[in-house]
């Protein structure tokens, strides 16, 4: 039977010797294509017979009306679809109401090819029409004097309790319970259905949008459109005294010959002035945070205000992680200046806009033909304008009232630090339905006069999205990141935000995309970026402590986890404690290494102190550390805490040499490093003149400016520096290497001082 079935096998074989195998079945066919038969029957004994022709033929007309829908549908997008990411709802493929004007029209046809039913909005059921139990009833009837109102317990549902409240707090503390720890910006309803929220520094911040927005963000703020952020958090605070007790409160927390104090343009109000603040009198170790700071534009004078005739503003703007600290010691040191020091933090928003085309947005936005795109860096506006909603683009034609903003933009009384100007301003905000009622009113001719008659201070500042000491210098190699910042009275924050999200080119934006944008320009973040300082210390301690409960979790996770998942859990446990193990940079000096207390050097320090020989810097510098920004030469990846070793002198040259040829494909440098004999020193953390660990790595990612990986890492002054003046140079910076923690690859990389 076996040797049958063989030769049966074998004469198959040999008979299909010599020819094509036969064509197998097709699982795709082109939509285009049209299939077709023979029609032999139709010219039978040489005469045509249509119905059989016809017959004959029908297959192949329905195979090529069917290829003709086919083709005709092949590419074609459904209204919801051919909206941009932003635009499009889960919701939307069954709800013609739920997309644009402009295609609604083609998603009702869709609608009507495919016999979809379009949903009815249901009857929603909303809180104040629910029943009153017996607690709320007895609060009411407490609270009320009268006696006939007794108690009365209503349990049934009628028509007397439609119209009640369920509630028991005033509209005005609607959500007051939800902002016991924490607080909200205005326009917390609007970004929390569209962002990620986390609660930081007491407020509840958007962290970044729901969309994939990595690469439109970096699109939006480098070429076609700009990045809108609620910067509210952002705490103001107003001093206010006569100009010479200022400059001297000014003085004692300022660097020294600052220009917010010795600068005309600034103390003018011109210009703005982007400094380091420290504690009072510890110039240069006690640095505090970065502030903003501007002064306010004299007033006019009259008859009531001679005898004050002196007293001028100013502003500072500071980080919310530092507020307790600064306040403090501005509170400190006004106080012993005869100066007056006010807190304006939830009386003053602002709104951070960067991209290319925030010039264009913000004369939509404002209503203003000023020439935004001449404004110099740290150049200070102060103005006022109408409200935003006037000018919208859902409202057709002039709306009498909106020629207002030519008055108001030139009257010298409009002053956002102005108190009386600032609360009337407030309170003649009137509601969007109130508004929109006023309007139709004055268009259809049933009223006379203006719509609003309310004018709204501001003040726009265009300033650096970032901390850098060299900025604004022409010759920097990094992307320009400019940040115009509106300031505006906190309760008008959340209509113009309204306003502004609708205009063409804004995207939203979060606390991660301030931080890309800063990673791209080769800029300091505080607090992240700057270690040393408290607020530093307490947001490394919370990403530390974040990063060890992700890797617990994974640890715990049933499945079966590696040898290096355990050895990473295991060194951030060690870790968490001190943040960035400096002890092992500084472990050759035994004195330093008893009471190890690092402080931060500014990027201004930075620059002044490596154009400067050692013998002429503070004795404290051997324990200084300052902000870097690190690119990789060639390929590969940075990941947070990557440690940074970082080789010079003489010695370091030819082996700086031999490593750019190695690493022009963009391989890693282990292999060259062994066989130079260098891989067991960058082990140990220590060797000779050429290596030693000089820092480490806060926050990594791919850049598309340097189109190569990018990261900001914390560096030693005294693992870096020569100990003679380069002032050649425009810039201060070297050739390191870089080792991840969780990845022995090593990689050439070069780093240059914020």
């Amino acid at each position: 039977m076996e040797a049958a079935r063989k030769r049966k096998f074998q004469e198959t074989r040999s008979t299909n010797h010599g020819k094509a195998p036969p064509e197998k079945r097709r699982k795709r066919q082109d939509a285009r294509e049209i299939s077709f038969q023979t029609s032999e029957n139709a010219f039978r004994d040489g005469q045509f017979d249509p119905v059989s022709f016809v017959n004959s033929r029908e297959y192949e007309i329905k195979s090529l009306l069917r290829s003709m829908n086919n083709s005709k549908n092949a590419q074609r997008k459904r209204a919801f679809q051919s909206l941009p990411r932003e635009l499009r709802r889960r919701t939307a493929a069954h709800n013609p109401s739920r997309v644009p004007k402009r295609v609604r029209e083609t998603a009702r046809k869709e609608f009507a090819e495919d016999n979809t039913t379009i949903p009815k909005k249901r009857r929603d059921y909303r809180p104040n029409a629910r029943r009153l139990n017996a607690n709320q009833l007895r609060m009411l009837s407490t609270r009320t004097n009268k006696p006939e109102t007794a108690f009365k317990p209503q349990l049934a549902y009628t028509r007397k309790s439609i119209g009640t409240r369920s509630h028991m707090m005033p509209k005005s503390s609607r959500y007051r319970k939800r902002q016991r720890h924490k607080t909200w910006l205005p326009t917390h309803i609007w970004c929390a259905k569209r962002a990620r929220m986390v609660c930081k520094w007491g407020f509840s911040l958007a962290e970044t949008p729901n969309l994939k927005s990595y690469r439109p963000t970096y699109r939006a703020a480098t070429r076609d459109g700009c990045i809108a952020v609620d910067t509210s958090y952002y705490a103001t605070i107003l001093l206010e005294g006569r100009e010479g007790d200022l400059k001297r409160s000014l003085l004692k927390f300022l660097p020294p010959r600052d220009l917010a104090v010795v600068g005309r343009s600034v103390v003018s109000g011109e210009l703005a002035r982007s400094t380091w603040m420290f504690e009072e009198g510890q110039w240069p170790n006690g640095a505090l945070a970065p502030i903003h700071i501007f002064w306010c534009p004299n007033e006019p004078l009259d008859a009531a205000k001679e005898q004050h005739q002196n007293l001028r503003k100013v502003v500072l703007r500071v980080h919310p992680s530092s507020w307790e600290e600064v306040w403090s010691v501005a509170k400190a040191c006004t106080a012993a200046s005869n100066c007056t020091c006010k807190s304006l933090r939830f009386e003053v928003g602002s709104i951070g806009l960067v991209g290319p085309r925030t010039a264009d947005i913000l004369r939509i936005l404002l209503s203003s033909s000023l020439d935004f795109e001449s404004m110099a860096i740290d150049k200070v506006t102060n103005g006022s304008g109408i409200d935003p909603r006037l000018s919208s683009f859902y409202l057709r034609g002039q709306i009498p009232g909106s020629h207002l903003l030519e008055n108001l933009a030139t009257n010298p009384t409009a002053n956002l630090f102005n108190t009386k100007y600032r609360n009337a301003s407030v309170r003649a905000q009137v509601s969007q339905k109130t508004l929109n009622s006023r309007v139709s009113r004055l268009v259809s001719g049933n009223a006379t006069g203006s719509v609003s008659d309310n004018s709204i201070p501001f003040v726009l500042v265009r300033e650096i999205a970032g901390t850098r000491a060299d900025s604004d210098s022409p010759g920097s190699k990094y992307p320009s990141f400019h940040r115009w910042s509106i300031l505006l009275p906190w309760k008008w924050v959340r209509p113009f935000w309204l306003v502004l999200m609708r205009i063409n080119g804004v995207r939203l934006g979060g606390l991660k995309e301030l931080e890309q944008l800063t990673l791209e320009g080769g800029l300091g973040h505080f607090p992240t970026d700057f270690p040393s300082t408290n607020a530093g210390r307490a947001e490394a301690l919370a990403r530390d402590q974040t990063r060890l409960d992700l890797v617990k979790r994974r640890s715990t996770m049933k499945t079966k986890t590696s040898s290096k998942r355990n050895k990473s859990a295991a060194s951030a446990g060690t870790e968490i404690g001190s943040c960035y193990p400096w002890k092992e940079v500084f472990k050759e000096n035994s004195n330093l290494h008893k009471a190890l207390t690092t402080w931060q050097l500014t990027p201004d320090l930075v620059r002044l102190f490596w154009k400067s020989p050692w013998s002429t810097l503070p004795p404290s510098i051997s324990s200084g550390i300052f902000a870097a920004h690190i690119r990789i030469y060639g390929r590969g990846s940075i990941y947070s805490n990557a440690l940074v070793y970082n080789f010079s002198g003489p010695e370091a040259k030819p082996i700086l040499h031999t490593l750019l040829q190695h690493t022009r494909d963009g391989k890693p440098v282990d292999n060259i490093l062994e066989k130079l004999k260098i891989g067991e020193t960058l082990a140990v953390g220590t060797g000779d003149t050429a290596f030693c660990l000089a820092g480490f790595v806060i926050r990594g990612n791919f850049g598309f400016c340097e189109a190569a990986p990018v990261a900001i890492a914390a560096l030693a002054w005294s693992k870096v520096y020569q100990g003679e003046a380069s002032s050649d140079r425009d810039s201060f910076g070297g050739w390191c290497i870089l080792q991840n923690k969780d990845r022995g690859t090593r990689r050439l990389a070069q780093w240059t001082a914020i």
